[in-house]
């Protein structure tokens, strides 16, 4: 490269490095403020365009679509293609609902220029738009006018064309005044309308355009142009790093430590900062990476050049993501989920190869030395691991033998349980660190918090396998784990048949003065505690010291759960509605 040349390499990159800039800005600005960045700028068009497409896309749905019609007047055709991609499919079916609102933005953004694009870009994406929307006859000059054509436009005496799914005025509606204001759904453009609005551009643009996009369109064959459609929808978007679910979905395969792939040496600082040629990677993920989580605060040990090339990675991760998933973005709230789930699994991952040696330094060299879709992967076999222990135990397990529902396990371990039994496993959080039951597995403390509730569930199931007790008998109340060992243990101590039937609230007073009257001071419910393992040692035919921790740990929760609910009540005062941990009845 001569110096010439290589000058005008860092002018363009420099150039580059500085819109890139500011298109950051815009994209980590509040709504309004980025709209009127956008506008504001000294060539609006060169800024819109220079984009990339997801990033312009995340700007519609935050800036909101029918605000964003003035930015997309702007953007290139491409950029319009990526749109029409992403928002007018339903997996491999073509969304007709969605098609029309995409197209009504574009159509409002530019109409001739949006007209001219898909009758020569897109014909048969277009044309089958039309066909699934409206009926065409072609009268002959010699042809009488038929009687039924009175639903029918014509704008030449020669094509008409109606639309089927157009509502017809019924006498209600011929009843209310001009000044009815009946509600109308908002930002919902029927399609009937629209195209109406569309053929009529086309007429006028050019009256035997027309007349070739009416001839057609009524020779669609839908199936095959779908097909075709859907086709190279898909080789366009796995050029952006949206490939297909099929492959996508390999981001999730559990991956070992000893089977990571190893960066080329110092790979990610021996290259260019990059090549003018290929366009920056998007940064709408920047707003959403935020925290002091292990992989947000080792970002920061990184140079610009470093973070540029970790930007194209990441965002490569997300994509497949989105993929798998069959996530179809549709607000900045969804696009969100996404981002936090990818981030979750990286640092989950880094904590897993770190070893709970959580230090940021640590991890900016795991990062130097590892590929994040394997870092990801990482993370990702961290639940999966749980996930498959759940299953194999759930198969053999009392409460399946049985066909007891999960809810026999109470709400706590329910939502352990449940978590992991999804397609992607979750973490229980209960709302202890938000607004979500759920949330992404993203810490080693998760995965063991878990892991040892897991532990539990599996202690007691097993033990509840060796009792022998007869679940035909249980036909009213409530039946979980907790009403099944604290009723046969209050009958055994009462001397009544070991069934799941409810005790007489009169004589189970005698064992509710009995569990409260004796405490120990300083172990509140020792006694209470002790009773109940050497019961469940007898009814298992186990011995005490056999007892495994994590059951051990089950019974003392149970215990300290009736010190806390019934310790203060008065025995005159039970009441079966109100004692949910017994199987009970009134006499």
């Amino acid at each position: 490269m001569t110096e010439k040349e290589n000058y005008k390499l860092v002018n363009i990159q420099k150039k580059e490095l500085k819109l890139r800039a500011v298109r950051h800005e815009i994209l980590v600005s509040d709504s309004e403020k980025a709209l009127e960045l956008i506008l504001d700028a000294p060539s609006p068009a060169t800024m819109v365009q220079s984009f990339p497409d997801q990033d312009l896309y995340y700007l519609m749905h935050k800036i909101g679509p029918s605000d964003f019609i003035p930015v997309l007047s702007m953007a290139t055709s491409e950029q319009w293609e990526y749109i029409l991609d992403v928002e007018a499919w339903d997996n491999d079916r073509l969304d007709l609902e969605y098609m029309t609102k995409t197209f009504d933005l574009l159509f409002q953004a530019d109409p001739k220029r949006l007209l001219r694009w898909v009758i020569k870009e897109k014909p048969d994406f277009f044309e089958f738009y039309l066909f699934k929307n409206m009926d065409i006859c072609v009268r002959e000059h010699d042809d009488p006018t038929p009687d039924d054509f009175d639903d029918y436009i014509t704008l030449d005496d020669k094509f008409y064309f109606r639309f089927p799914n157009k509502p017809q005025p019924s006498d209600e509606d011929t009843d209310k005044t001009p000044d009815d204001d009946s509600p109308k759904p908002e930002d919902k453009q029927d399609a009937w309308e629209l195209i109406e609005k569309m053929v009529r551009t086309v007429a006028d643009m050019d009256l035997s355009v027309f007349h070739g996009l009416l001839l057609e369109t009524r020779s669609v064959l839908p199936a095959e142009v779908e097909e075709e459609q859907f086709r190279l929808k898909t080789i366009r978007l796995a050029e952006k790093g949206f490939l297909p679910t099929h492959e996508a979905i390999g981001i999730y395969q559990p991956t070992r430590l000893s089977s990571l792939r190893k960066r080329p040496d110092n790979s990610l600082f021996r290259q260019e900062p990059f090549d003018p040629e290929i366009p920056l990677p998007p940064q709408f993920f920047s707003a959403f990476i935020e925290g002091d989580d292990l992989f947000v605060t080792s970002l920061k040990f990184f140079d610009s050049t470093v973070i540029l090339h970790l930007e194209s990675e990441l965002a490569a991760l997300i994509n497949k993501i989105i993929s798998a998933d069959k996530v179809k973005i549709q607000s900045r709230d969804i696009l969100g989920k996404v981002i936090k789930k990818a981030c979750a699994y990286l640092n989950l991952g880094l904590e897993v190869i770190l070893k709970g040696n959580c230090k940021p330094e640590l991890a900016k060299e795991v990062i130097q030395e590892y590929f994040l879709e394997d870092i990801f992967r990482t993370g990702s076999r961290a639940g999966i691991t749980l996930k498959t222990k759940a299953l194999n135990w759930f198969k053999q397990s009392f409460a399946n033998k049985n066909h007891l529902p999960l809810s026999f396990f109470g709400e706590n371990y329910l939502g352990i349980i449940g978590g992991l039994f999804l397609e992607r496993p979750l973490y229980y959080d209960n709302y202890a660190s938000g607004k979500e039951v759920y949330r992404n597995f993203s810490s080693l403390s998760d995965i063991f918090q878990t892991s040892r509730t897991l532990e539990q569930v599996i202690a007691l199931d097993t033990m509840l396998d060796k009792l022998t007790v007869d679940i035909t008998s249980f036909k009213e109340g409530i039946l979980t784990y907790k009403t099944l060992i604290l009723t046969l243990w209050t009958k055994d101590r009462l001397n009544l048949e070991p069934t799941l039937k409810p005790i007489n609230t009169t004589t189970f007073k005698e064992f509710f003065i009995a569990l409260f009257s004796s405490t120990d001071t300083g172990k509140t419910g020792q006694i209470q505690l002790n009773d109940l393992i050497t019961w469940t040692a007898e009814a298992t035919g186990i011995n005490e010291s056999n007892l495994t921790k994590e059951f051990l740990e089950v019974l003392t929760d149970l215990i300290k759960e009736l010190e806390e609910e019934y310790s203060a009540v008065s025995p005159k005062n039970i009441d079966p509605r109100f004692i949910p941990h017994f199987l009970l009845k009134d006499g």
